[in-house]
């Protein structure tokens, strides 16, 4: 059982596909880290930190306990399939951990033979402020994973226009960029219901004509962007009506 949860004060909430076990929850500023001294006061045997800023905050956390920190390449978010197999390794339930992998691909799987036109079809996910569109272009970003695994293709001009290979800021002129299939947008700041006066040409692309722009809560957008074996599959289910208008618009 997990004795005590921190989450940042953004993100204070339970997601939806959660199952309720995590005990105490504990919330600090976003861009703060956990009290070291409460994780202490907790005792734990082990500490699973997603997401530490420094060497120095991991090795605080690696004295009071082993600390296990993000297991891939990426510094902000484990992929779900390795996240799930280390911590079945770690808790001796390796067997559970591949079972709950394997139903969680059955379900990308039945995904994408209930929804042919997800394969091959473009998509892209970004955000949409009062600052303007940032686009998610790196091929490895758990948002950009999570379509590619449905079969779904960024494009080439969306990635092109990154300066960094990790997002693109797109500018009115080229809204045109988000011409895709399938568009998974997150408003920041901005209500839903403004979306199409904060982008210049929203009413006119062609997803969000075809019905297969989805326009994401915090929830919905934690679980593609920073996805756990439990959020995949519930996204999964939040965006069964955008695949359903993506079919139709195929045919």
């Amino acid at each position: 059982p997990v004795d005590v949860e921190y989450r940042t004060d953004f993100y204070g909430e339970p997601g939806p596909w959660e199952n309720g076990d995590s005990g105490e929850t504990l919330t600090y500023p976003m861009t703060g880290t956990p009290d070291v001294e409460k994780v202490a006061e907790a005792d734990p045997d082990v500490i699973f930190a997603g997401y530490l800023p420094d060497q120095a905050t991991y090795d605080r956390f690696n004295q009071i306990a082993p600390t296990i920190a993000t297991v891939g390449s990426s510094p902000m978010s484990d992929d779900w399939r390795e996240a799930t197999t280390v911590a079945g390794d770690i808790l001796g339930r390796s067997d559970d951990a591949k079972s709950l992998i394997e139903d969680a691909e059955q379900a990308f799987t039945d995904a994408k033979e209930n929804h042919p036109a997800l394969d091959g079809a473009t998509g892209a996910f970004g955000q949409i402020s009062e600052q303007g569109l940032a686009m998610v272009t790196g091929d490895a970003d758990p948002a950009n994973v999570f379509l590619t695994d449905l079969g779904i293709v960024i494009p080439e001009e969306i990635k092109a226009a990154s300066l960094n290979g990790s997002r693109a800021f797109i500018s009115e002129e080229n809204t045109d960029l988000l011409n895709t299939d399938l568009l998974y947008m997150w408003p920041v700041g901005v209500e839903a219901k403004d979306v199409p006066t904060t982008v210049k040409g929203w009413d006119q692309l062609t997803p969000v004509k075809n019905g297969t722009a989805f326009l994401a809560d915090t929830d919905a957008a934690m679980a593609i962007s920073n996805p756990t074996i439990l959020s995949a599959v519930w996204e999964l289910e939040q965006l069964e009506d955008t695949f359903t208008a993506l079919d139709d618009a195929a045919e």
